[in-house]
Protein backbone atom coordinates (compact mmCIF):
# COMPACT_ATOMS: atom_id res chain seq x y z
CA UNK A 1 0.00 0.00 0.00
CA UNK A 2 2.87 2.00 0.62
CA UNK A 3 2.97 3.07 -3.56
CA UNK A 4 -0.76 3.54 -3.25
CA UNK A 5 -0.43 6.18 -0.12
CA UNK A 6 1.86 8.44 -1.85
CA UNK A 7 -0.11 8.65 -4.88
CA UNK A 8 -3.54 9.62 -1.98
CA UNK A 9 -1.21 12.04 -0.45
CA UNK A 10 0.03 13.73 -3.87
CA UNK A 11 -3.49 14.22 -4.94
CA UNK A 12 -4.58 15.56 -1.84
CA UNK A 13 -1.68 18.05 -1.55
CA UNK A 14 -2.64 18.95 -4.99
CA UNK A 15 -6.71 19.85 -3.97
CA UNK A 16 -5.02 21.92 -0.87
CA UNK A 17 -2.13 24.01 -3.11
CA UNK A 18 -5.05 24.82 -5.93
CA UNK A 19 -6.88 26.21 -3.01
CA UNK A 20 -9.98 24.00 -3.85
CA UNK A 21 -10.21 22.46 -0.92
CA UNK A 22 -10.39 25.58 1.18
CA UNK A 23 -12.36 27.15 -1.04
CA UNK A 24 -14.93 24.34 -0.99
CA UNK A 25 -14.95 24.23 2.56
CA UNK A 26 -15.40 28.25 2.86
CA UNK A 27 -18.49 27.41 0.20
CA UNK A 28 -20.23 25.02 2.09
CA UNK A 29 -19.92 26.43 4.98
CA UNK A 30 -21.40 30.25 3.92
CA UNK A 31 -24.32 27.94 2.02
CA UNK A 32 -25.29 25.71 5.24
CA UNK A 33 -24.72 29.09 7.55
CA UNK A 34 -27.22 30.97 4.88
CA UNK A 35 -29.79 27.48 4.72
CA UNK A 36 -29.57 27.62 8.52
CA UNK A 37 -30.39 31.00 8.77
CA UNK A 38 -32.56 31.78 5.84
CA UNK A 39 -35.21 28.75 6.80
CA UNK A 40 -35.88 30.79 10.27
CA UNK A 41 -36.67 33.81 8.50
CA UNK A 42 -38.78 32.56 6.25
CA UNK A 43 -41.90 34.04 7.77
CA UNK A 44 -40.66 37.57 7.90
CA UNK A 45 -38.92 36.99 11.46
CA UNK A 46 -36.38 35.22 12.94
CA UNK A 47 -38.16 31.67 13.99
CA UNK A 48 -35.98 28.72 13.96
CA UNK A 49 -37.85 26.14 12.33
CA UNK A 50 -38.14 22.50 12.98
CA UNK A 51 -34.87 20.30 12.86
CA UNK A 52 -36.74 18.57 10.08
CA UNK A 53 -37.12 21.31 7.84
CA UNK A 54 -33.36 22.78 8.23
CA UNK A 55 -32.22 18.73 7.38
CA UNK A 56 -34.49 18.72 4.17
CA UNK A 57 -33.21 22.23 3.21
CA UNK A 58 -29.33 21.26 3.34
CA UNK A 59 -30.10 18.38 2.09
CA UNK A 60 -31.54 20.18 -1.04
CA UNK A 61 -28.23 22.33 -0.98
CA UNK A 62 -26.09 19.23 -0.96
CA UNK A 63 -27.48 17.27 -3.54
CA UNK A 64 -27.19 19.64 -5.83
CA UNK A 65 -23.72 21.47 -5.20
CA UNK A 66 -21.84 18.03 -3.54
CA UNK A 67 -21.78 16.00 -7.20
CA UNK A 68 -20.82 19.46 -9.35
CA UNK A 69 -17.93 19.78 -7.02
CA UNK A 70 -17.01 15.99 -7.53
CA UNK A 71 -17.24 16.27 -11.24
CA UNK A 72 -15.60 19.73 -11.23
CA UNK A 73 -12.60 18.37 -9.00
CA UNK A 74 -12.23 15.05 -10.87
CA UNK A 75 -13.70 15.63 -14.39
CA UNK A 76 -9.61 15.69 -15.74
CA UNK A 77 -8.47 13.23 -13.35
CA UNK A 78 -7.08 11.52 -16.36
CA UNK A 79 -7.91 12.69 -19.64
CA UNK A 80 -6.23 16.19 -18.25
CA UNK A 81 -2.91 14.46 -17.17
CA UNK A 82 -2.85 12.52 -20.46
CA UNK A 83 -2.96 16.08 -22.25
CA UNK A 84 -0.41 17.65 -20.89
CA UNK A 85 2.12 14.31 -21.15
CA UNK A 86 2.50 13.56 -17.22
CA UNK A 87 0.36 10.69 -17.93
CA UNK A 88 2.88 7.91 -19.50
CA UNK A 89 5.60 9.19 -17.26
CA UNK A 90 3.34 8.47 -13.65
CA UNK A 91 2.94 4.52 -15.56
CA UNK A 92 6.84 5.08 -15.67
CA UNK A 93 7.08 4.82 -12.16
CA UNK A 94 7.02 1.43 -10.33
CA UNK A 95 3.08 0.83 -9.76
CA UNK A 96 0.39 -0.69 -11.25
CA UNK A 97 -2.51 0.91 -13.12
CA UNK A 98 -5.00 -0.54 -9.93
CA UNK A 99 -2.29 1.56 -7.34
CA UNK A 100 -2.62 4.34 -9.49
CA UNK A 101 -6.41 4.40 -9.81
CA UNK A 102 -6.69 3.48 -6.02
CA UNK A 103 -4.11 6.70 -4.94
CA UNK A 104 -5.99 8.92 -6.83
CA UNK A 105 -9.84 7.87 -5.25
CA UNK A 106 -8.07 7.87 -1.87
CA UNK A 107 -6.51 11.27 -1.67
CA UNK A 108 -9.41 12.62 -3.61
CA UNK A 109 -12.56 11.32 -1.87
CA UNK A 110 -10.33 12.41 1.01
CA UNK A 111 -10.28 15.78 -0.30
CA UNK A 112 -14.24 15.51 -0.25
CA UNK A 113 -14.43 14.41 3.36
CA UNK A 114 -12.78 17.05 4.53
CA UNK A 115 -14.59 20.01 2.43
CA UNK A 116 -18.11 17.95 4.00
CA UNK A 117 -16.88 17.84 7.45
CA UNK A 118 -15.66 21.69 7.10
CA UNK A 119 -18.36 22.67 6.00
CA UNK A 120 -20.91 21.50 7.99
CA UNK A 121 -19.00 22.30 11.33
CA UNK A 122 -20.02 25.80 11.15
CA UNK A 123 -23.35 24.89 12.12
CA UNK A 124 -22.18 23.71 15.76
CA UNK A 125 -20.64 26.07 16.18
CA UNK A 126 -23.56 28.56 15.39
CA UNK A 127 -25.18 26.46 18.12
CA UNK A 128 -22.72 26.64 20.78
CA UNK A 129 -22.93 30.79 20.23
CA UNK A 130 -26.54 31.09 19.96
CA UNK A 131 -29.78 30.05 21.47
CA UNK A 132 -31.24 27.58 18.90
CA UNK A 133 -33.68 24.97 19.81
CA UNK A 134 -31.70 22.06 18.60
CA UNK A 135 -29.95 19.58 21.10
CA UNK A 136 -26.15 19.52 19.86
CA UNK A 137 -26.87 15.84 20.05
CA UNK A 138 -29.75 15.60 17.43
CA UNK A 139 -27.93 17.90 15.45
CA UNK A 140 -24.86 16.69 15.44
CA UNK A 141 -26.43 12.99 14.40
CA UNK A 142 -28.13 14.74 11.83
CA UNK A 143 -25.13 16.26 10.35
CA UNK A 144 -22.94 13.32 10.37
CA UNK A 145 -25.91 11.49 8.80
CA UNK A 146 -25.93 13.67 5.70
CA UNK A 147 -21.93 14.35 5.55
CA UNK A 148 -21.67 10.27 5.82
CA UNK A 149 -24.40 9.76 3.15
CA UNK A 150 -23.02 12.94 1.24
CA UNK A 151 -19.40 11.59 1.09
CA UNK A 152 -20.62 8.21 -0.75
CA UNK A 153 -22.46 10.43 -2.53
CA UNK A 154 -19.75 12.61 -4.07
CA UNK A 155 -17.49 8.90 -4.27
CA UNK A 156 -20.32 7.80 -6.73
CA UNK A 157 -19.73 11.10 -8.84
CA UNK A 158 -16.21 11.14 -8.10
CA UNK A 159 -15.90 7.71 -10.08
CA UNK A 160 -18.49 8.70 -12.63
CA UNK A 161 -16.15 11.49 -13.40
CA UNK A 162 -13.11 9.09 -13.57
CA UNK A 163 -15.09 7.00 -15.96
CA UNK A 164 -15.52 9.59 -18.32
CA UNK A 165 -12.15 11.13 -18.26
CA UNK A 166 -10.80 7.87 -19.12
CA UNK A 167 -12.85 7.20 -22.23
CA UNK A 168 -12.80 10.79 -24.00
CA UNK A 169 -9.66 12.03 -25.69
CA UNK A 170 -9.87 16.30 -24.31
CA UNK A 171 -10.76 17.41 -21.12
CA UNK A 172 -13.73 19.84 -22.90
CA UNK A 173 -15.63 16.73 -23.86
CA UNK A 174 -15.27 15.41 -20.41
CA UNK A 175 -16.56 18.23 -18.99
CA UNK A 176 -19.55 18.84 -21.12
CA UNK A 177 -20.60 15.35 -20.92
CA UNK A 178 -20.16 15.34 -17.04
CA UNK A 179 -22.23 18.53 -16.90
CA UNK A 180 -25.20 17.12 -18.80
CA UNK A 181 -24.74 13.78 -16.80
CA UNK A 182 -25.09 15.91 -13.74
CA UNK A 183 -28.31 17.71 -15.13
CA UNK A 184 -29.89 14.46 -16.00
CA UNK A 185 -29.26 12.83 -12.76
CA UNK A 186 -29.74 15.23 -10.51
CA UNK A 187 -32.44 17.34 -12.09
CA UNK A 188 -34.33 15.86 -14.94
CA UNK A 189 -34.37 12.27 -13.28
CA UNK A 190 -36.27 13.20 -10.27
CA UNK A 191 -39.05 15.29 -12.10
CA UNK A 192 -39.25 12.99 -14.50
CA UNK A 193 -39.99 10.03 -11.97
CA UNK A 194 -42.63 12.31 -10.22
CA UNK A 195 -44.12 13.09 -13.34
CA UNK A 196 -44.44 8.88 -13.78
CA UNK A 197 -45.40 8.67 -10.51
CA UNK A 198 -48.33 11.09 -10.54
CA UNK A 199 -49.11 9.96 -14.17
CA UNK A 200 -48.53 5.79 -14.54
CA UNK A 201 -48.75 5.26 -10.52
CA UNK A 202 -51.70 2.49 -11.19
CA UNK A 203 -49.71 1.59 -14.38
CA UNK A 204 -46.39 0.57 -13.11
CA UNK A 205 -47.22 -0.18 -9.08
CA UNK A 206 -45.01 1.11 -5.76
CA UNK A 207 -42.23 -1.78 -5.76
CA UNK A 208 -42.01 -0.27 -9.91
CA UNK A 209 -41.38 3.57 -8.75
CA UNK A 210 -39.68 2.49 -5.53
CA UNK A 211 -37.10 0.58 -7.67
CA UNK A 212 -36.67 3.62 -10.42
CA UNK A 213 -35.99 6.19 -7.49
CA UNK A 214 -33.56 3.43 -6.22
CA UNK A 215 -31.56 3.29 -9.37
CA UNK A 216 -30.97 6.90 -9.05
CA UNK A 217 -27.59 7.69 -6.40
CA UNK A 218 -28.72 11.05 -5.78
CA UNK A 219 -32.31 9.68 -4.70
CA UNK A 220 -30.91 7.40 -2.63
CA UNK A 221 -29.06 10.10 -0.82
CA UNK A 222 -32.31 12.08 -0.54
CA UNK A 223 -33.53 9.20 0.99
CA UNK A 224 -31.58 8.47 3.44
CA UNK A 225 -31.59 11.87 4.47
CA UNK A 226 -35.41 12.60 4.17
CA UNK A 227 -36.44 13.16 7.93
CA UNK A 228 -40.56 13.73 8.68
CA UNK A 229 -41.76 13.56 4.82
CA UNK A 230 -43.23 10.26 4.08
CA UNK A 231 -44.33 9.33 0.44
CA UNK A 232 -47.47 6.90 0.48
CA UNK A 233 -46.77 6.24 -3.46
CA UNK A 234 -42.85 4.81 -2.53
CA UNK A 235 -41.52 1.87 -0.83
CA UNK A 236 -38.64 3.25 1.40
CA UNK A 237 -36.02 1.03 2.99
CA UNK A 238 -34.22 1.18 5.92
CA UNK A 239 -30.91 3.74 6.36
CA UNK A 240 -28.58 0.70 6.09
CA UNK A 241 -30.04 -0.84 2.91
CA UNK A 242 -30.24 3.06 0.88
CA UNK A 243 -25.97 3.15 2.29
CA UNK A 244 -25.31 -0.36 0.90
CA UNK A 245 -26.72 0.94 -2.37
CA UNK A 246 -24.52 3.73 -2.43
CA UNK A 247 -22.10 1.39 -1.26
CA UNK A 248 -22.29 -0.85 -4.31
CA UNK A 249 -22.48 2.10 -6.64
CA UNK A 250 -18.68 3.16 -5.57
CA UNK A 251 -17.32 -0.60 -5.75
CA UNK A 252 -19.22 -1.21 -9.25
CA UNK A 253 -18.09 2.40 -10.55
CA UNK A 254 -14.38 1.32 -9.29
CA UNK A 255 -14.13 -1.49 -11.06
CA UNK A 256 -15.42 -0.12 -14.49
CA UNK A 257 -12.73 2.17 -14.04
CA UNK A 258 -10.29 -0.01 -13.21
CA UNK A 259 -11.58 -2.75 -16.39
CA UNK A 260 -11.01 0.69 -18.64
CA UNK A 261 -7.62 1.64 -17.08
CA UNK A 262 -6.34 -1.70 -17.24
CA UNK A 263 -7.50 -1.66 -21.47
CA UNK A 264 -6.36 1.72 -22.08
CA UNK A 265 -3.75 2.41 -24.66
CA UNK A 266 -1.50 4.86 -23.42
Amino acid sequence: MRETLIVARKEFMDCLRSRWLISGSLLFAILSIAVFFGTAAIGGSLQFQPLATVVNSLLSLTVFLLPLLSLMLCYDAFVGEAESGTLLLMLTYPLSRTQWLLGKALGQGSALAVVLVLGFAALPVVQAFLEVPYPMGELLTALGKLAASGWLLALVFMLLAYWVSLIVRHKAQALAALLVLWFVLVLVYDLALLVVSVAGADVFGRSVLSGMMLANPASVFRLINQMGAADAALVRPEAAVLAGILIGWVLVLFFICRWVLLRRRM
